[in-house]
């Protein structure tokens, strides 16, 4: 049986039904759970570091895992963390630090609840891969700020312009990574491949400032280095109208030259497809619209 470690360096569980449900979904996986909720982060994270689990898990998002960063000592980070929303800081700040890959995927509260065992038989494939894992988009989705029952047909990845390009992986909520551009802690490569979404919190105005994220991001001169973007299913509540998203990337002068796809299995919607962050891959639409690692 594998094991991982939970947890909780954005926000703390607060609903023990779920964090039972995702246990449960785990062990029937033939993965156990060891919770190093402690209440101080730092010694959470390395008491989890220095256990027996082979991977880390953060339970939930959340804010302010940024404050960790100047207390971390990522020389004795020696197993990679999954986790998304807030849990992007240190992904990146990690990969940034370590040049280890970590990985954009579920939280434990996340996994409370999935669609045909999408999310759950991705996280295994990606993080205990023995071949190339190809994406495949899941068939529905659900969005639990609307409801946790409901479920959405996906019809796939938006293609906003084709191409294909080769780079590693970095990124994931955009908001979250903005906050380590032009820091130490933002990985940079030759070739990336920059996975971008966002929540629901700024609810309308959610486009204006995922768009305003995005063309600051552009502006620092790593950017030079992005050979692909892949951006993730927006929440119901943010409002994003679909044709106006395209029309705002397709104005943007910087993407005309690189693939860009949106709708992905990756951001605040449910299921989820597990990224690993500082690997290189591969995304084209030329022939279909795929991400391969």
């Amino acid at each position: 049986m594998k094991k991982i470690g939970i947890i909780s360096p954005s926000m703390p569980l607060t609903s023990p039904i779920e964090t039972a449900a995702a246990v449960e979904r785990l062990k029937q996986h033939n993965i156990e759970c060891k919770f190093f909720t402690q209440g101080d982060k730092i010694a959470e994270f390395e008491a989890c570091q220095n256990s027996d689990v082979e991977l880390v898990m953060a339970s939930r998002g959340g804010f302010n895992s940024i404050e960790l960063l100047p207390r971390l000592n990522f020389g004795s980070i020696k197993k990679p963390l999954c986790g998304y929303s807030d849990i992007t800081v240190l992904l990146n700040a990690i990969l940034s630090q370590t040049a280890k890959v970590q990985f954009l995927g579920p939280n434990l509260k996340a996994l409370n609840t999935d669609i045909e065992d999408y999310a759950i038989n991705n996280f295994i494939q990606t993080v205990w891969q023995e071949h190339p894992v190809e994406y495949e988009a899941s068939e529905r989705y659900i969005d639990t700020h609307v409801s946790k029952e409901k479920e959405y047909l996906n019809v796939g990845p938006e293609v906003i312009n084709n191409g294909e390009a080769e780079g590693y992986l970095v990124g994931g909520n955009l908001c979250s990574q903005l906050m380590l551009c032009g820091t130490k802690y933002y990985p940079v490569y030759n070739n990336m491949i920059l996975v971008a979404e966002e929540d629901d919190l700024c609810g309308e105005h959610t486009l204006d400032m995922f768009m305003r994220n995005l063309w600051a991001l552009f502006n620092y001169s790593f950017a030079a280095n992005i050979k692909g973007l892949i951006i993730g299913r927006f929440m119901h509540n943010s409002k994003v109208n679909k044709q106006e998203l395209i029309a705002k990337l397709r104005k943007m002068e910087v993407l005309k030259s690189i693939p860009v796809i949106a709708d992905f299995d990756t951001g605040h919607t449910l299921p989820q497809m597990t990224l690993p962050l500082g690997k290189k891959a591969v995304l084209s639409t030329v022939s279909k619209h795929k991400l391969k690692f």
